[in-house]
């Protein structure tokens, strides 16, 4: 029987899950796709504006990780993304 071993770092975890992970996850867990879109959109608007110096414009950056934290809903979309890379090393 093999055996694997995995450590986790949990700390900052929502700020280093991808998007597409959490999507795809939901995706394979059988969460309705009306429900994988909705959450797409929401993600999508992640982004924010920023001035790096005086002197340049600013420039808009777009977020393509983290789950918001604070959201009452995020622990558990970390929690299915977890799930499925866990199932996948099975």
């Amino acid at each position: 029987m093999p055996l694997c071993l995995t450590f986790i770092d949990l700390k900052k975890a929502f700020d280093t899950v991808e998007t597409e992970a959490v999507l795809e996850a939901l995706g394979n867990q059988g969460v309705q796709t009306q429900y994988i879109r909705i959450f797409r959109e929401l993600y999508k608007l992640l982004n924010f504006p920023t001035r790096i110096s005086l002197f340049y414009d600013d420039i808009t950056i777009d977020v393509r990780r983290e789950v918001r934290q604070g959201d009452t809903v995020s622990p558990k979309l970390f929690t299915a993304t977890l799930e499925d890379v866990m199932r996948r090393l099975e």
